[in-house]
């Protein structure tokens, strides 16, 4: 087992907008990068850091760049197995340590040195499956805001190790090592593909049939995205050959390439039916609808739809979304609706199963689907009649809301979330919270973070 040790890097603020499809600043680490348990059969749970670092990724990355990735995977990677592995970490780790150098990134001198030894050994032409793996992996869980980049950066780091295998290898030594490429590049695709078609199917109810049209459009937008940086290969490694002493080592280096690659761009018109910019918005509505089916109350669970359904609107009414996307949107509404319903549904039964004995018979009564569609519907007539105010809309829904659920509260006084909470909801509906203080302990922890 080998162990990894990156550099931390910042935690991303990554914030909800409606302009989709455009980089976010301030990724060079995998944002996916966690401290995980490793529990082998032949060794105790150890904490590791998962370094499938994504080279370049939403950031320019430079030639210092690329080498220090390259002295981090030769200087910070041990193997619990391998002794000599383990003491020339801690080795290092002490040296440094030492020298009053108390980060894992390379220092200035070490860096100089490590390039000028890599000016004189190059690179050869072998490619890190582990690393590629893990790389290509950690796209499984691609939120919206990252998916035009993943899809650039899949696309990207497979032609830029097509093209090193393809220029180091012959015969059937080649044809092997193009076999592992595509097996690995599959398999990061398909992880990509299945994983955000289901974050959609999920939370927006979409037929299977729309599902695999979204499977087709992706693997459409990866085919073009392929094609088109191969056509600039030639380009990019032209310019790679006129970056003097380094080119002996950049040129292998397939991390940079890919790089390169997405600095060149892929403008092309694409054939999808869906686009990316389209994949990208049903991306959001679907993170609006999971967070708004986290709510087992009616009343919250309308305005949170409702509101996740006017931002939708908005959305196709300014062409943020093909017509494709917009008519997929509307028409899976109904059943994203009811997933939400019986979801909630569930938990209800589920409470109303296991409540103590204090609580009377019928305290977790199950979803009342009217009330639910009362108060959406309100939200959303007044939406329609009002030109579109979003506010105005919201305040018809509370104002029906707050008589709808008294109503229930009245007819049934034993369900608890129509009582005593739902009227304090509504009374502070409009209320600004106060800031609460930072005890201690957050106040340590906010201190450490920064």
């Amino acid at each position: 087992m080998s162990i990894n040790i990156a550099d931390f890097g910042n935690i991303p603020n990554i914030t909800h907008q409606i302009t989709t499809a455009t980089p976010q600043a301030g990724f060079r680490c995998d944002p996916s990068a966690v401290v995980t348990a490793d529990t082998t059969s032949d060794s105790a749970p150890l904490l590791q850091l998962n370094l499938s670092g994504r080279q370049g990724y939403q950031q320019d990355y430079t030639i210092e760049d690329a080498a220090t990735s390259l002295w981090k995977k030769e200087n910070l990677t041990f193997n619990l197995n391998d002794p000599d592995s383990f003491n020339r970490w801690v080795s290092l780790c002490q040296t440094r340590m030492q020298n009053g150098v108390y980060s894992m990134d390379p220092t200035e001198a070490e860096l100089s040195a490590y390039i000028d030894q890599l000016r004189q050994t190059g690179l050869d032409g072998t490619v890190d499956w582990s690393g590629l793996e893990k790389e290509f992996a950690a796209f499984q869980t691609t939120t919206p805001d990252e998916l035009a980049d993943g899809l650039d950066y899949l696309a990207s780091r497979y032609v830029a190790a097509l093209d090193k295998l393809e220029r180091s290898y012959k015969g059937e030594e080649l044809t092997a090592q193009l076999s592992k490429l595509e097996e690995v590049y599959q398999a990061g695709k398909a992880g990509m593909i299945d994983g955000y078609t289901q974050l959609l199917q999920d939370n927006l109810g979409i037929s299977g049939s729309d599902a695999q049209a979204i499977r087709d459009s992706f693997s459409a937008i990866l085919e073009e995205k392929v094609n088109g940086y191969r056509s600039a290969l030639e380009q990019v490694n032209k310019s790679v050959t006129q970056t003097g002493p380094d080119s002996v080592w950049l040129q292998n280096h397939d991390g940079y390439i890919a790089s390169q690659l997405r600095t060149a761009g892929t403008a092309v018109q694409s054939r999808a039916s869906y686009s990316v910019q389209d994949l990208t918005v049903a991306g959001k509505v679907a993170k609006e609808y999971s967070a708004a089916s986290k709510n087992h109350d009616e009343a919250r669970m309308a305005l949170n739809l409702a509101m996740a359904d006017m931002k939708t609107e908005t959305m196709i009414n300014q062409g943020l979304v093909s017509k494709n996307m917009a008519a997929l949107l509307r028409s899976s509404r109904t059943q994203a609706h009811e997933n939400a319903l019986d979801a909630a549904g569930q938990y209800l039964a589920y409470r109303e199963s296991t409540r103590q004995s204090g609580n009377p018979a019928g305290s977790f009564a199950p979803i009342d689907r009217t009330l639910f569609r009362g108060i959406y519907n309100a939200v959303m007539s007044a939406y329609q009649s009002n030109g579109g105010s979003g506010a105005e809309a919201i305040r018809a829904g509370v104002s029906y809301g707050q008589t709808a659920t008294a109503q229930a509260s009245r007819a049934n006084p034993k369900v608890s979330r129509w009582g005593i909470s739902m009227e304090t909801y509504w009374k502070d509906f409009y209320k600004t919270p106060e800031t609460k203080a930072a005890s201690p302990l957050e106040f340590q922890v906010n201190k450490l973070m920064a």
